[in-house]
């Protein structure tokens, strides 16, 4: 009769679980975690899978409101450089740079001071003067030099050029501020105390003080180019 197999079962038939103690690789008692943490599914008493049905919910998700508000800001923003864009072509459109002879214009001041001209159309009581010549430079002279009687706007630097204005009225038409220096002319009834000066005639295609010989006139602009000559009568 043989050995015993060392390494079989004892005698009895009851096999012998080598090294380690009994359970040592079996499950854990319940609700004692294994070795190696609870089995895949399973949480720890207390611990619950966020989100599941009977127990404590996920946290929220962050807000994004900082998103949301960059994209308000932007779009505010792109409105707003939107808007000025507008405004300065049409600033620009309305600048007397624009402007060429026969082009009229609102001047409310002939001084540094004052309000920039603005182009206008010369059917507007407002357009005051009509451009005569456009010179390239501000050192040019208008036509007729000292003689002649145009007003003048000058700009200097980068786009330097001359404006030699004429006053933009008719024959019968009255004016406010003509005996003034630096103010702007308006066109007033004639009916008005604050009128200054009166056309009494206005000759084209001559440029001659003595077409106004015969006339109340009391002071006569004449305007080499184009050709016109206006005679005046003031309150003086």
């Amino acid at each position: 009769m043989g050995q015993p197999d060392p390494y079989g079962p004892p005698s009895g038939g009851q096999p012998q679980q080598p090294y380690g103690q009994p359970g040592q690789y079996g499950p854990p008692p319940q609700g004692q975690p294994g070795p190696y943490g609870p089995p895949p599914g399973q949480f720890p008493p207390g611990q619950f899978p966020p989100g599941q049905p009977g127990f404590p919910p996920a946290p929220p998700a962050p807000p994004k409101r900082s998103k949301a508000l960059g994209l308000i800001l932007g779009g505010i923003g792109a409105f707003v450089l939107i808007g000025l864009i507008i405004v300065g072509v049409f600033a620009f459109m309305k600048s007397p740079a624009t402007a060429n002879a026969g082009d009229c214009l609102t001047i409310t001041e002939f001084t540094q001071g004052g309000d920039d001209p603005a182009k206008a159309d010369c059917n507007d009581p407002k357009a005051n003067v009509k451009i005569a010549k456009k010179l390239d430079t501000s050192s040019e002279n208008c036509p007729g030099g000292s003689d002649a009687g145009y007003d003048t706007y000058s700009v200097s630097g980068r786009s330097s050029y001359k404006l030699c204005l004429m006053i933009n009225a008719k024959q019968g038409d009255c004016l406010a501020n003509f005996t003034s220096q630096t103010k702007g002319y308006l066109k007033v009834p004639c009916t008005d105390p604050a009128k200054d000066g009166e056309l009494v005639k206005v000759v084209t295609g001559q440029a001659d003080k003595s077409v106004c010989e015969g006339t109340d006139a009391t002071r006569v602009a004449v305007y080499p180019e184009p050709a016109t000559t206006m005679c005046v009568k003031t309150n003086e």
